[in-house]
């Protein structure tokens, strides 16, 4: 049904949940309170009756039946002495409308008979209720489970088939450009670059290749990444480019696509494709959602056992309920809504699914005053700290 989708699955277990929770208290009521509802039903019935047999006793007169204690009968001493708790009881008559109390004051017995004090069978009427409940609730879930994964499949199948339409003409694009159309190059790769992203997510949560464990500069890949960007990135920022830093290192701003200056070379451990494709996105949320309202800077550092990529913004930043559903599958934040642009909400989870899968991870804070930080980490190659010129 879910086809290995594991993330699917989770979805669709986490829909089960209050059915499970609500058959859990319904058998926790069932087994701990039902008796104790019983129990005081069977005392209101008992309480009745004992308010006949203290009257008799008060009265003997105003009984039915006058018995000498010496010429009951065998059967009625046994049943006295089973039903008496104390010096009186009650038996229910042959006839299903009445019952017969007693009272025993030593030397006769006096009795009289009374309506039957109905008992209520909660155990019963709960149990039928309880499952009625149960069988709607759980047809009602069932339902609610088959309309999501058809809106899921639905969704995902659309996805899937407009990004392998694209694909055939996209790549012909490519081979199409002139060597000299440079500007053209860009955007036919970021398209290209756009509709794998699509089907990276489609295949996150099902099967899909291990991804490689080779020593990936994160530097270069960022160099790549950021080539697609450039000049949208300079048309927003009146030709600068995104000031990035080296550790604790002074600023050192991109120049001509290259860094000033000794760099650092930060290698981590994983798949360069993947790590190309994660700061793509990540340059892109900046460019299209941080940049109008203000600076990104990024930085490259160390920690422990693992080398990161820091991208700080000054935007319009997040709540915390919004930060914590940032990777969440079709997400999108309010301003993200406000703002008018497009997007899927798939690029930060593809992302953040992708870091993971290396052994690394990415993650989102709030920056100060304002705007938000989101930081890739991956494992270090070993020596892979050396400053290079």
């Amino acid at each position: 049904m879910f086809g290995g989708n594991w993330r699917l699955l989770r979805s669709v277990v986490a829909l089960s949940l209050p059915t499970v929770v609500v058959v859990a208290l319904g058998v926790f009521f069932f087994v701990d309170k039902v008796p104790e509802i019983e129990k005081a039903e069977r005392n209101r019935v008992k309480l009745e009756y004992r308010e006949t047999a203290l009257a008799m006793r008060q009265n003997p007169d105003g009984a039915e039946y006058h018995v000498e204690k010496t010429l009951l009968t065998e059967w009625r001493r046994h049943m006295a002495g089973q039903m008496t708790p104390g010096r009186w009881g009650y038996v229910p008559k042959p006839v299903e409308q009445a019952t017969l109390v007693w009272y025993d004051d030593g030397v006769q017995v006096v009795s009289t008979t009374v309506p039957i004090v109905r008992e209520v069978d909660y155990r019963t009427m709960f149990l039928t209720l309880g499952l009625v409940f149960l069988l709607v609730l759980v047809g009602m879930t069932i339902i609610g489970i088959r309309y999501f994964v058809e809106y899921i499949r639905t969704r995902d199948d659309f996805l899937a088939a407009t990004a392998h339409d694209l694909t055939t003409p996209l790549v012909g694009m490519r081979y199409s450009i002139g060597r000299n159309d440079e500007e053209a190059k860009v955007l036919n790769e970021r398209m290209i670059r756009l509709v794998t992203n699509i089907k990276d997510f489609l295949r996150l949560g099902g099967k899909r290749p291990k991804p490689q464990r080779d020593e990936v500069d994160l530097v270069k890949c960022y160099k790549e990444a950021y080539a697609l960007f450039r000049e949208d990135v300079r048309d927003a920022t009146d030709g600068s480019d995104i000031p990035v830093s080296m550790g604790t290192d002074p600023t050192e701003p991109l120049k001509n696509g290259t860094f000033a200056g000794p760099v650092p070379n930060f290698v981590a451990v994983g798949d360069e494709t993947l790590v190309v494709q994660i700061l793509w996105n990540l340059i892109g949320n900046d460019l299209k959602y941080a940049l109008p309202f203000g600076p990104v800077r990024v930085r490259f550092f160390r920690k422990g056992g693992f080398v990161c990529v820091e991208f700080a913004d000054e935007g319009q930043g997040m709540s915390k309920h919004e930060m914590a559903r940032a990777f969440d599958r079709y997400y999108r934040a309010k301003t993200v809504l406000e703002s008018g642009k497009g997007g899927f909400g798939i690029g930060l989870c593809t992302a953040r699914e992708f870091a993971r899968s290396m052994g690394g991870d990415l993650s989102v804070r709030a920056n100060s005053p304002h705007g938000c930080v989101f930081t890739l980490s991956l494992p270090a190659a070993k020596g892979g700290y050396e400053a290079v010129s």
